[in-house]
């Protein structure tokens, strides 16, 4: 008995190898030399399809061994009619066939977790890594590269329908994956070309490299998982008897857009391979399946109308766009407009009132960042909060700081020693500083034309300008001075520098605030200027201290001098008017006396008993014989007592 076994499905495995190598190799290079982050996505999934096409390769071999094996066990059996012993030892004999079960049962379930693993952990850094990374800069051979992208882009699409078209034939069934994953890096490289052509193009729109890469990011994300569910959801899913083999890590997202037949059909036949029954054939799927690409392409006709409507929102204006030309400067409030559909035109939208940062002087690290000064011994003592929200001179705080040359004001008696120095006498003194800066520049944009069309790169311009115009101000300035009090005063200057050099390069930007808090030195002499402040501290304070000491000591002698001259004039007064007053009021007391002798004794009498006997209890006695003894209380009465009450109602 001849036997054919036809190796075509190794073969075009092997090719479909081969071709996913070399598209993740170009890709790779594409990705280096154009600087895109929206061509990452297509050089994964170019590897998921190599990947694909090497496990399907395996299985395509190991199906040719189990059916070569069973045409010889067939042949064996037919020459060897009735040999019971043989017929036994047959099970034990297909060793292709046990293999090829193994294959099915262990290797690929395993090796679906780990693509879709796989596939996952690669999606979610590619998008970490894109909350660091920065816009591409302008590429000059963007077009060509988006030329090569859409060489690549044709490549896949029609090497991918070719496998999915060679699917159906008989032993090529696991093929049809690699098929679904090259359209897909077809799909994925067409998105990289449109943003090649659009950076080529300079079309503004912000971080659209970006926006595309997270798009290719999520769709893998989406792919990831649905390969780690689809080996779940295998344990439990019913099973026809008769039903088709179809690889476990088949996509079937992926599947409803490459396998022939439609998309409706697609999913017919996802649902009966769920479910283990014709769906398919229910009445309503029926319906749903004529009527979902006149409903779908009615879809996306008002899909694409919605584009002829833009809404400027209140902290926004817009620009109009017809066929990439502007039609008018005038910038558009906030409000509904209506336009051409997309492509044919736009409205360029900018929030205007939103306040923007440009960093001066340094760039902006993140918790976690390394520093360009990461690998010096002494890096990790320098490591400070990178986020910059303490800044401590002796600690980095920054991702990247730039040092600026500021003057130094001479002290007391340097210049007779730079005059003695240029003599050749002596030591030149210090005449500029080193300084670290950060900077932060707040402005808005009140021209959006001015902005937006009259300048390739407005933000880079003004950080330009401005730290221009930083360079020229800290050149002028004493280092001492402005680390100390002339911040406040330097970012009023500098703003209305900044604001006029705008102004006159048509920026069509308002300067709100240009803050110097971030000077200091260096971050290596920090810990040096530290001790220099201390020391200066140090001097101050004792300054102050010599100050109140002289203070208190010059003060308390003349208040003491004072006292002491206050009180003598006091005691001069006391010796020379008491005496007078004294003498003056005998004078005046005799004078009494000589008029009324008796009432003059009773009443100094009196006066006596009232002044000096106030707190001298008093008797008064009779002459005669008798018993009683009165007591007299001539001590004011504060209220009237009970027995006074009784006298009063009695004498009435």
């Amino acid at each position: 008995m001849a036997k054919h076994v036809d190796s075509r499905p190794e073969k075009l495995g092997w090719v479909a190898v081969v071709i996913g190598a070399a598209v993740f190799v170009l890709s790779l290079l594409l990705i280096r030399a154009a600087h895109s982050w929206a061509l990452v996505p297509a050089a994964i999934s170019s590897a998921v399809m190599m990947l694909t096409a090497l496990v399907a390769v395996g299985r395509v071999r190991l199906a040719r061994r189990q059916y070569e094996e069973e045409l010889d066990v067939a042949e064996y059996r037919a020459s060897h009619a009735g040999g019971e012993l043989f017929e036994e030892s047959d099970e034990a004999l297909q060793v292709a066939a046990r293999a090829n079960r193994a294959y099915i049962t262990y290797f690929v379930p395993v090796f679906t977790v780990l693509l879709g693993m796989g596939i996952l952990v690669a999606a979610i850094f590619g998008w970490r890594a894109l909350s660091k990374a920065g816009p591409p800069g302008k590429a000059y051979l963007a077009l060509r590269y988006a030329a090569l992208a859409i060489g690549l882009f044709l490549a896949c699409v029609i090497s991918g329908s070719y496998y999915v078209g060679a699917s159906r034939e008989r032993h090529c069934r696991w093929l049809r994956p690699c098929g679904a994953w090259l359209f897909l890096t077809g799909a994925f490289f067409l998105l990289g070309a449109a943003v090649l052509i659009g950076r080529y193009w300079e079309i503004q729109i912000e971080h659209l490299d970006i926006r595309v890469a997270r798009l290719g990011f999520g769709v893998l994300m989406l792919l990831g998982g649905e390969s780690v569910i689809g080996f779940i959801v295998e344990f439990y899913r019913p099973r026809s008897l008769h039903e088709e083999l179809r690889p476990l890590y088949e996509s079937r997202f992926l599947a409803l857009f490459t396998e022939p037949g439609g998309i409706a059909r697609n999913v017919a036949a996802s649902l009966d391979y769920q479910f283990g029954f014709q769906v398919s054939e229910a009445w309503f799927f029926q319906f749903l399946e004529r009527a979902v690409i006149p409903l779908t392409i009615l879809m996306v006709v008002f899909l694409w109308l919605l584009s002829c409507l833009v809404v400027v929102e209140p902290d926004e204006q817009g620009i109009r766009e017809r066929l990439g030309r502007v039609v008018s400067a005038q910038p558009l409030g906030p409000g509904l407009y209506a336009k051409l559909p997309w492509p044919f035109a736009r409205i360029f939208k900018f929030p205007v009132e939103r306040v923007q940062q440009i960093p001066i002087g340094y760039t902006p690290g993140r918790k976690g960042d390394k520093t360009q000064e990461e690998e010096s011994p002494e890096a990790e003592e320098l490591r400070g909060d990178m986020t910059g929200r303490v800044i401590v001179w002796s600690k980095t705080h920054n991702k990247k700081e730039n040092l600026f040359i500021v003057a130094a004001k001479p002290e007391e008696g340097e210049d007779r020693q730079l005059e003695g120095a240029i003599k050749g006498r002596g030591a030149l003194p210090v005449a500029v500083y080193f300084m670290s800066a950060s900077i932060p520049l707040y402005f808005r944009v009140n021209d959006l034309y001015a902005y937006a069309y009259r300048h390739k790169d407005p933000k880079k311009t003004l950080e330009e300008i401005a730290t221009r115009e930083v360079v020229r101000y800290l050149a002028n300035v004493d280092f001492f001075e402005i680390l100390t009090q002339g911040r406040a005063a330097g970012g009023v200057e500098l703003k209305k520098r900044i604001q006029t050099a705008a102004d006159k390069f048509g920026l069509g930007i308002e300067v709100d605030f240009v803050g110097l808090q971030g000077l200091h030195p260096p971050v290596r002499v920090g810990k040096a200027f530290d001790e220099v402040v201390a020391a200066m501290e140090t001097k101050h304070e004792t300054v102050l201290k010599v100050e109140r000491y002289q203070i208190s000591s010059v003060r308390g002698a003349e208040s003491l001098a004072l006292a002491l001259v206050s009180a003598a004039k006091s005691y001069k007064e006391d010796r020379v008017r008491v005496p007078q007053a004294e003498a003056a009021r005998f004078i005046d007391q005799l004078h009494a006396y000589r008029v009324a002798p008796r009432v003059f004794v009773l009443r100094t009498f009196l006066d006596m008993l009232e002044n000096e006997g106030r707190h001298t209890r008093k008797y008064v006695t009779v002459t005669g014989k008798g018993h009683e003894v009165l007591t007299i209380d001539l001590k004011e009465k504060l209220r009237p007592d009970l027995l006074d009450l009784n006298l009063q109602e009695k004498s009435e």
